[in-house]
């Protein structure tokens, strides 16, 4: 196990952390792990920029569009909307709503846009030109984080630039000491279910991840529970990106540099796994029949892992019967852009996600 240098901020163990082994669930034997040298992928040498952004942790492509939505995970963000053609820029805000969608009775009133701090998104068609937007929200004005939630928003594209309406929230669990878990990364199923990783649950510290403890799990919501509940056997050190497979019958977790698919109806039966040799894995998405993530490279860490050494970035797709990766990108830090935490291919251009530039990047593949 590495070791770890105190002075890492929080806000990147806060999104990345480190990787551990899997609880050891006697019922079912661990699968193999592949392994994936990321040194073999492409180097992506430049980089161009789409400003007037607020940290924009994770992208998603409205269906069937040239849009693009960003999340902004920082005070007085929220959502933004970006043309992948023009490489425009605004402020994606709902109006306000009279009332929450009767799917969603125990929701929180609805943020204020300035309220919203969004980190991990998904988007879902759900036909006739309209999709479902979740986003997991840290609400709260600067510090003063009040509540966290994940909010739920259809998205029109019927009109010129794209709509969206605010259709209520679904509120994060507490724990015994009624202290709300914190969201990374989030994703819905055709049945309504959410699902969404957390972190590091609050009984559990930085130290704690840092030294590669467990720390978070997964958390599913359904039209018929109206609550998250905790899956058992979704235990991981640093649970971040989540993604599930078109038919629902597994659940795809990234917990740094391992990824794990898991059976829906019974979690603790991990399918496969796989690990990057020096990188961690981010947020995950589909990008039409594979998987693809990016995330920091860990070659230049040694044995000590800290904030300077984790600017340097890859991007991979995965396998999702076996979790084989391939290695696509990789990039080296720059003054004007670190921190990646998503790709978004659109057509032939990938674009990146940042969690503390005030900016994404994009470059043309080969």
């Amino acid at each position: 196990m590495k070791k770890f240098a105190s002075t890492a901020l929080a806000l990147t163990l806060a999104t990345l952390g480190v990787a551990c082994t899997p609880i050891n669930h006697a019922i079912n034997a661990t699968p193999s792990t592949q392994t994936a040298n990321i040194s073999t992928a492409q180097q992506v040498n430049q980089l161009s920029y789409i400003e007037n952004l607020k940290s924009p942790e994770d992208l998603v492509q409205i269906p069937n569009s040239k849009w693009i939505i960003a999340s902004g995970m920082t005070h007085h963000s929220g959502l933004y909307l970006i043309d992948s053609q023009s490489k425009a820029t605004a402020r994606l805000i709902a109006p306000k709503a009279t009332a929450p969608s009767a799917e969603f009775p125990h929701s929180q009133p609805q943020p204020h846009a300035d309220e919203m701090q969004i980190h991990g998104i998904s988007i879902r068609a759900i036909g006739s030109g309209k999709s479902l937007l979740y986003a997991v929200n840290h609400n709260g004005f600067d510090k003063n984080i009040t509540r966290e939630t994940i909010e739920i928003f259809e998205v029109n594209t019927s009109t010129a630039t794209p709509t969206i309406t605010w259709l209520g929230n679904v509120p994060m669990p507490k724990d015994d000491k009624d202290r709300y878990l914190a969201g990374n990364s989030v994703v819905s199923g055709v049945d309504g279910a959410i699902y969404t990783t957390v972190m590091m649950h609050p009984e559990h510290n930085l130290t704690e991840m840092i030294a590669g403890k467990i720390t978070g799990a997964v958390y599913r919501w359904t039209p018929t529970t109206q609550k998250f509940e905790k899956l058992q056997g979704t235990e991981f050190n640093g649970n971040n990106g989540i993604e599930l497979s078109p038919d629902g019958k597994f659940i795809y977790v990234a917990h740094m540099k391992k990824l794990s698919k898991l059976t829906n109806t019974n979690p603790a039966k991990e399918v496969a796994t796989s690990e990057l040799n020096d990188g961690v894995f981010d947020n995950l998405h589909w990008a039409g029949d594979k998987l693809i993530t990016a995330g920091s490279r860990t070659q230049n860490c040694g044995e000590t892992m800290t904030y300077e050494c984790l600017k340097d970035f890859h991007i991979t797709t995965i396998n999702p019967d076996n979790l084989a990766i391939t290695p696509l990108y990789q990039g080296k830090y720059t003054q004007d852009f670190s921190g990646v935490s998503t790709v978004l291919p659109v057509g032939k251009t990938y674009y990146l996600g940042s969690f503390y530039r005030d900016k994404m990047a994009y470059f043309k593949g080969k």
